[in-house]
């Protein structure tokens, strides 16, 4: 009795330490599966030849059989699509004299955040006859697409954001001399709220644009860095005398005043110096700066329907990314 008392005693030692050993191994598991997923999170800046790997998406994208079930988050769906369109039809670095703004929409099959690979080839192909018959509509001169910005909400609705450069009879030479305010800037003042707003916001992109090489052959711009704001509070002017607001910001904001006119001579000093944020900020982050919109945001908490004094400030919101340069002939024929 007393011998298999002792063989008990050691084999419940030893199925002791098997299951001490098995859920050690578990845990590892687990830890190297965790790791795995971190190290696999999608990053296009580690992507080293942008055109290849676009290219292979997209064969691999158009040929994935019917029953796969590989998905992608909403933020990857829309980086593919946006740098899909970029590749297929941008013309990021031609000569030009005016741009216009252009949204169009599609709808995608959303589950949960994901999206499958089946529906994002679908959507794909529906953004491109979306986008190749706007194209062929605008009745424009030398016209091509600057950018394509694509946006997935969570319910599936596709907003198609098209910045389209075009060119014009006569052609502008911006900032060549000191008449440059009286090129751009065609009214007394601009109201904060309201147009200076809308034509800050079209000469950003304006000049940005040109700020390109078309000798360089085509090139498209893929988006690594997106939404990154600039308050009014962050920025100052150095020396703060050349500043015409009484905060010394570089943006515009002001006090006590709703939908103040801006002058149109303090329009020039805030389009040279929201141009000047955004490119100084991309230089040292290695980054081309590639679309900005300007907003007004409302400080006084009255609303725009108030009748109350209300003040507010601009904010410059920039996209930032790189620009690809594409030898091949492109495949449409524009």
């Amino acid at each position: 009795m007393k011998k298999n008392s002792v063989l008990a005693i050691i084999a419940m030692a030893i199925l002791a330490t098997t299951v001490t050993v098995v859920s050690c191994k578990k845990e590892e598991s687990k830890s190297v599966s965790n790791k795995d997923t971190i190290e696999k999170t999608f990053d296009p800046m580690q992507i080293e030849d942008m055109n290849n790997y676009l290219e292979g998406f997209k064969q691999r994208m158009l040929s994935i059989s019917k029953d796969n079930n590989e998905v992608l988050n909403l933020e990857e769906a829309e980086w593919h699509l946006t740098s899909l369109a970029n590749y297929d039809f941008g013309y990021a670095n031609v000569d030009f004299d005016d741009i216009r703004f252009d949204t169009l929409f599609d709808q995608i099959n959303v589950i949960d955040g994901t999206i499958g690979m089946n529906d994002i080839a679908t959507t794909y192909e529906s953004i491109n006859n979306h986008i190749d018959k706007f194209f062929h509509s605008l009745m424009l001169d030398n016209k091509h697409f600057r950018l394509i910005n694509v946006e997935i909400s969570e319910r599936g609705e596709v907003t198609i954001s098209i910045i389209t450069t075009f060119s014009n009879a006569g052609k502008f030479h911006y900032f060549s001399d000191s008449t440059f305010c009286d090129q751009y800037f065609t009214q007394p003042s601009y109201p904060a709220n309201g147009s200076a707003v809308s034509t800050l916001t079209n000469l950003f992109n304006l000049i940005i644009g040109k700020n390109t090489d078309p000798d360089e052959g085509r090139t498209y711009y893929v988006i690594t860095r997106n939404n990154v704001p600039f308050y009014f509070d962050q920025w100052y002017e150095d020396p703060d005398e050349y500043c015409p607001n009484s905060e010394h910001s570089r943006l515009y904001c002001s006090i006590n005043a709703y939908n103040w006119p801006i002058p149109k001579y303090q329009m020039c000093y805030y389009l040279d110096s929201y141009l000047g944020l955004a490119t100084v900020f991309g230089n040292n982050i290695s980054l081309s700066v590639v679309d900005g919109h300007v907003e007004f945001h409302d400080a006084s908490g009255v609303g725009d329907g108030g009748l109350l004094p209300q003040w507010g400030n601009h904010a410059l919101i920039v996209d930032f990314g790189i620009a690809v340069s594409v030898h091949d002939p492109h495949i449409f024929d524009y």
